[in-house]
């Protein structure tokens, strides 16, 4: 059979087997063109929900992971409220500060330690605090120096003692003139603290 000698318009007279080849040919084409405006929409949406499958599952691992987490930082949290609650407890009220002057005093005493000057300096505003300053002066010995001021360590509220100056009262003397200026601290109330306006209006939105 020569198939060059075929005509499209004779078709009907084709021998069998040219007939079978061309209705075989054209279902192959058909079932091409099938594939591709049938079936590529459906291995596009296929893909699509892949790759939804694929987002999603990262983020459920994310989210798996901050839950495991969670304990964790609970844990870490109520630390740090248990923290907060204890320098709470140990910086002075307003109404504390006569007897905590008192209790600084009555510690130098105790130690033999004579004062020439003890008071509150002014505030210093430190963000959400108020640094108190507290000027002492007072003579003694050494040892009893050292131990004053390891007794003001123990004191329930926070004192802090920084910028210590001592020197012998005289030449031939073993008594010292101790000055030092101590701290302690306070939080401030809210209506102490000077929001800038930038931070204000940002809050206020």
């Amino acid at each position: 059979m020569n198939i060059s000698t075929l005509e499209l318009d004779e078709m009907a007279d084709w021998p069998f087997a040219a007939q079978c080849f061309v209705a075989i040919l054209l279902s192959l084409l058909l079932l091409c063109a099938g594939g591709y405006f049938i079936v590529k929409p459906d291995l596009d949406e296929l893909s699509e929900h892949k790759h939804q499958e694929l987002t999603l599952k990262l983020e459920l691992t994310r989210m798996a992971k901050k839950a495991a987490l969670l304990p964790l930082m609970q844990s870490q949290l109520d630390e740090l409220n248990t923290h907060y609650d204890f320098l709470l407890e140990q910086l002075p009220e307003q109404k504390e500060l006569a007897s905590l002057l008192a209790a600084v005093n009555e510690e130098g005493l105790n130690n033999g330690l004579t004062f020439t000057r003890i008071d509150w300096g002014k505030r210093v505003p430190q963000d959400f605090l108020l640094k108190l300053p507290l000027d002492i002066e007072l003579t003694g010995h050494y040892n009893s120096i050292g131990d004053y001021a390891h007794a003001i360590a123990q004191l329930p509220r926070i004192v802090l003692l920084e910028n210590a100056e001592w020197q012998r009262v005289s030449q031939e003397s073993s008594t010292l003139h101790f000055r030092v200026r101590a701290y302690t601290y306070q939080f401030r109330e809210k209506s102490q603290i000077n929001i800038p306006q930038t931070q204000r209006g940002n809050r206020e939105q």
